[in-house]
């Protein structure tokens, strides 16, 4: 794994952990000695041994390691804290402070066994002779400046933002966006031409403004995903069974809020793929596959979203037994679990409760995880599909927003409903002659070219007239699924804007052709479409 790129996120980590020990030693020489302060500090030497291990920084590993045994004797009463302890702690405290210096500039690391023998010992340095300074293995001895002071390296220019705070800032950029709409509907009925320019300068403003704040929320798919080689490592390890594990695009960017929402499911995913999905070396070696099973998480962007996709070669999703299952717990008579598509029955495993294995593993089979998996994507605003093959294996995508709340939309009139449509999921838009349109039971299609596109007036997909509008020329916005065209109907185009979305509450978040709702400047409360699923479902109904 190329680990140089992580090392700015090490350093800054890292020193946040040592000016945390630092500041703990220090309240342990002035007399409190709580317990909740030695358990802090193992954990903070703790989270540095193990970052530091990751990134291969042995010296530092071995030290921190050294000051977490220490914390752990002072935990359990196996050691005493004594001032001549904590000198040895801030000792130690400086030489990591140190350590973690050299390492964000490249250089090399001395070797640190001996002082992390007196630390493990609880061997104070007032004990022991005066010691040599530390030099790297060219000799050179470090600087010996204190965890205090201001260090050259130091990249003032940036600082830690809570989470909360960004949360906030979003909102207040989506609030103010409708604001302006407010303005705008005003000028435009009052014929105040001079407030135009000021308006337009706003206007550049808070865009400028919107982006900066969401740009300052996105991370790399790296900063959840690199925990996962060692996790899958041990699970197959666990369970017997063999996997090449392959990460791939984990650079592409992602709203923090998502990306953090994600790490459950994918855990959930990656578990039920080395549980349910790989077989064993001897069942594949059976079924003429390789003993050894490929588990693959890609990470890829699509217009404004990106799909996270866990996939296995092994024994894939049997029908029958999902459906046989589902008519057993009462989701599903037998005539509708007989005429539910395919990609509707596979979707079943993600109903609360529902399992196909016959027994409970330490990995899986309790009827949880799916559910989990489903709710949080569509929480989000994304998607969750599923594709399976038996004997071949299984794919589950996560189609998620690249960022959150403000959208750029097209506004639609469709009968007496106004629709907000992402513009990035159109792509094109027509007008066509009625004569054009032929219907086919309930379904209609484009005949173009000799061609047939499938067609749905867009509200028939939340509950609305599904038939054509009126008109002998009809809007329709294309739009596709798996890279097949579908058309969406609509009344009349009514313009583009921005628009700050908001998630829907049951019992309208189970529409899934609904990807949440936003306020106009004029207080119309407007729904907003996702065409990507309207498009699959207008293909399972085809």
């Amino acid at each position: 794994m190329e680990l140089s790129r992580y090392k700015d996120l090490f350093v800054s980590e890292a020193r946040s952990h040592i000016d945390a020990l630092s500041s703990l030693s220090i309240r342990c020489e002035e007399g409190a000695i709580a317990p909740d302060i030695i358990n802090e500090m193992f954990r903070h030497a703790h989270s540095l041994k193990g970052m530091s291990a990751t990134m291969q920084f042995t010296p530092i590993t071995t030290l921190s390691h050294a000051l977490e045994d220490l914390m752990a004797g002072l935990r359990d009463g196996r050691a005493s804290i004594t001032r001549g302890t904590v000198d040895l702690m801030l000792t130690a405290i400086d030489t990591l402070a140190q350590l973690v210096a050299l390492a964000a500039q490249g250089a090399e690391l001395p070797d640190t066994e001996a002082l992390a023998r007196n630390v493990r010992s609880n061997t104070p340095a007032t004990d022991i002779a005066p010691q040599a300074p530390l030099k790297t293995e060219s000799g050179v001895p470090l600087n010996t400046e204190s965890t205090y002071s201001f260090r050259a390296s130091d990249d003032t220019t940036t600082t830690r933002i809570k989470t909360a705070l960004l949360d906030r800032l979003v909102t207040l950029s989506g609030e103010l966006l409708t604001v302006r709409h407010s303005l705008e509907a005003v000028m435009c009925t009052s014929a105040a031409e001079e407030l135009g320019q000021p308006l337009k300068e706003l206007s550049a403003l808070l865009r400028q403004l919107r982006d900066e704040v969401f740009q300052a929320r996105m991370l790399p798919a790296s900063a959840i995903t690199e925990r996962f080689p060692r996790m899958v490592h041990d699970l197959t390890r666990k369970s017997g069974k063999e996997a090449t594990f392959r990460i791939q695009g984990d650079s592409i960017e992602l709203d923090r809020g998502i990306l953090e929402q994600m790490i459950d499911p994918l855990i959930h995913l990656l578990r039920n793929a080395i549980d349910h999905g790989l077989e064993s070396p001897e069942e594949r070696r059976a079924s003429g596959k390789p003993a050894t099973g490929n588990l693959l998480l890609e990470i890829t962007r699509k217009a404004d979203q990106v799909l996270l996709e866990v996939r296995d070669d092994g024994r894939g999703m049997d029908p029958e037994r999902i459906r046989t299952k589902a008519i057993e717990q009462g989701l599903l008579d037998a005539q509708q679990a007989d005429d539910l598509p395919m990609d509707d029955l596979l979707l079943l495993v993600c109903a609360p409760g529902f399992s196909t294995s016959a027994t409970v593993t330490e990995l899986s089979g309790r009827g949880v995880g799916m559910d989990v998996v489903s709710n949080t994507v569509h929480a989000t605003g994304g998607r969750l599909t599923i594709a399976s093959v038996p004997g071949q294996g299984t794919s589950i995508t996560l189609s998620l927003p690249t960022s959150v709340a403000i959208i750029h939309s097209l506004l639609v009139a469709c009968g007496d409903l106004q629709l907000a449509v992402p513009v990035t999921s159109v792509t094109s838009i027509r007008e066509v002659p009625r004569h054009t349109i032929r219907q086919q039971g309930n379904s209609y299609h484009l005949l173009d070219d000799s061609r047939q596109t499938p067609l749905r007036n867009l509200p028939g997909f939340i509950h609305q007239a599904a038939g054509l509008p009126d008109g002998d020329l009809m809007t329709v916005l294309m739009t596709e699924s798996n890279k097949q065209p579908v058309g969406l109907l609509v009344n009349r185009l009514l313009g583009q804007q921005e628009i700050f979305a908001r998630p829907l509450q049951p019992p309208l978040s189970a529409i899934q052709e609904l990807a949440g709702s936003c306020l106009l400047g004029n207080g119309q409360i407007v729904f907003i479409v996702d065409p990507a699923a309207c498009a699959a479902r207008c293909l399972r109904e085809n």
